[in-house]
């Protein structure tokens, strides 16, 4: 049986192991394709950001399929072309995505801290929103308004002051507001 020794290493990480096999640091794991980094930690922002990374990629698929149409005059070839390259595409992007949310230490690092800064947030409560936007739409409809106004009296005073022309859009109006 052989003994078990604990210490610090030269890199300043703590290990645990035997005498007699090579010791591996605390709670470090054997990193596989399979093994997701800190899985269930940034779970959210992990998955949004999957989600719009996918939007872009098949977008780019669909992009491609359509541009290389034109690449040969053989229908057959072209659909070739067109369909291996927006495979391709979803696979070699698929794959660094996984690589980069699923694997990549400073990557996942950052978007679990930027989930769990995200959860300190103070956020507006739904009454705040609502009565904020109604004024918002308020304020815009009166200075559109407003704004409408002094357009169409810088319109009738550069008529009569004969710079500007056209005052047939003046007349129709006239005609519209007097009934």
């Amino acid at each position: 049986m052989s003994e078990v020794i604990e210490g610090v290493g030269e890199d300043r990480r703590p290990y645990r192991g035997s005498i007699d096999e090579a010791a591996e640091p605390v709670g470090s794991q054997r990193r596989g394709i399979f093994n997701i980094y800190k899985l269930g930690q940034g779970t959210h922002t992990r998955i949004g950001t999957a989600v719009a990374l996918g939007v872009m990629v098949i977008w780019l698929a669909v992009f491609l399929h359509e541009k290389l149409s034109v690449v040969s005059t053989n229908p057959a070839t072209a659909r070739l072309w067109q369909v291996g390259a927006a495979i391709a595409v979803i696979a070699i992007f698929g794959a660094v995505g996984y690589w980069l949310l699923g694997l990549n230490r400073k990557v996942c690092d950052f978007l679990i801290a930027t989930e769990s800064e995200m959860k300190k947030v103070s956020w507006t409560s739904r009454k705040d929103i609502v009565g904020s936007t109604k004024v918002v739409v308020f304020v815009v409809i009166v200075l559109s308004i407003l704004l409408f106004v002094v357009d169409i009296g810088f319109m009738i005073f550069f008529t009569k002051i004969g710079v500007l022309k056209g005052a047939e859009f003046l007349d129709s109006l006239w005609k519209f507001f007097r009934g």
